[in-house]
């Protein structure tokens, strides 16, 4: 099951990138709730994510998330919907809700913990005409319990609007 949600988001990923509008790279953290799911606090990793827009408030973002370890890579792959939910008054920024589905790899294998659900807010702080600030934390969930929670800081860079 794994395997095949892994080659899925994938294979979505390499079609996203055809059309994508934008690309974050980010730094990312994560801290549990005092429950040892993902093996306990992980360490800060990269991140890139794709943006594909569906329509002016809402996008697509397929994301891989990757670290070492003395065992070899590991780190989060996933999709999630960003939704504007306002526009700062400035028009160079907006704020965002974020939800959608992670799983969890490890030396190129997916791990039998499951899918996370993840639940999030952020900021799109436009720097230029096509860089942006994007601050965001997401809570991690598994089945419907709360985890623990990621924070991301990133530069993203996109064409037209984000």
């Amino acid at each position: 099951m794994g395997r095949t949600a892994a080659q899925f988001l994938f294979a979505m990923s390499l079609a996203a990138a055809a059309t994508a509008q934008g690309v974050t790279a980010s730094v990312a953290t994560y801290g549990p709730f005092g429950v040892n799911d993902l093996d306990g606090d992980l360490p800060t990793s990269g991140e890139l994510r794709l943006s594909v827009p569906t329509s002016a408030r809402l996008a697509i973002e397929p994301f891989a998330t990757v670290w070492s370890r003395q065992a070899g890579m590991t780190g989060l792959f996933g999709v999630q919907l960003r939704q504007r939910v306002a526009q700062l008054d400035n028009r160079r920024g907006q704020v965002f809700a974020t939800y959608g589905a992670a799983g969890y790899y490890y030396s190129g294998k997916t791990s039998d913990s499951g899918v996370f659900g993840l639940f999030g807010l952020g900021l799109h702080h436009r720097v230029t005409a096509h860089v942006a600030f994007r601050p965001e934390v997401q809570l991690v969930t598994f089945h419907i319990v709360p985890i623990g929670a990621r924070l991301m800081m990133g530069l993203s860079i996109h064409r037209g609007e984000p």
